[in-house]
């Protein structure tokens, strides 16, 4: 298991963020704390992560997903519990 976070920046015209959204809900384990950031724990690689997503934005919009390792600081940010779970492999 990783922890990865994805964020995306959808342009207009014809940014649908439901596919998205879709997608990174359907992980067991996912914290949406900010906009348009999602925490998600899966056996996926980053590749795969980013492909599978690749596949539900258009050309012009933009993702980045990065793997989170325990080394992290937030100020307010309500995935931190999230985060902090016991047992949370990074």
């Amino acid at each position: 298991m990783a922890v990865y976070l994805v964020t995306y920046d959808l342009k207009a015209p014809g940014r649908s963020y439901q596919p998205v959204h879709d997608y990174l809900r359907s992980f067991p384990d996912w914290c949406k704390g900010l906009e348009s950031v999602y925490l998600i724990d899966t056996t996926l690689s980053t590749t795969q992560v980013r492909d599978a997503l690749r596949a539900k934005v258009d050309g012009n919009d933009k993702l980045f997903v990065v793997r989170i390792t325990r080394d992290w600081g937030s100020v307010n940010y309500g995935c931190g519990d999230w985060l902090n779970k016991p047992g949370r492999v990074f």
